[in-house]
């Protein structure tokens, strides 16, 4: 990785810290640093894994991701992220748009 490559990574992942603490900060503040970078760069790899690539759909993802309960991976009523993420069918865009949207309802029903 080229010297401007790091830092752009690292600026991404400076802000990307800061909208977490910002947003998230029932979950973050328990967390140390190290950690907490543990966990978004772990949210930004599973981002990268479903084919979303700009800082854009990765921290959406990432703030999709943080949304859900820790413990969500493997439940049966979570199954619905796995299919929205994986599907061939729609776009990066309308698939952040689909799970956003699909999460509010999720949790209005609850």
């Amino acid at each position: 990785m080229s010297t401007k490559s790091q830092l752009e990574a690292e600026r991404f992942l400076h802000r990307a810290l800061n909208y977490l603490k910002t947003n998230f900060p029932e979950k973050a503040e328990d967390l140390s640093e190290n950690i907490l970078k543990d966990k978004l760069i772990s949210s930004c790899q599973t981002a990268w894994n479903y084919g979303f690539e700009t800082q854009i759909e990765m921290m959406m993802i990432v703030d999709f991701l943080w949304r859900l309960p820790v413990e969500y991976t493997g439940q049966e009523e979570y199954k619905w992220i796995e299919e929205i993420m994986s599907s061939k069918d729609m776009d990066n865009n309308t698939k952040i748009d689909t799970l956003h949207h699909t999460l509010q309802v999720f949790n209005a029903l609850k």
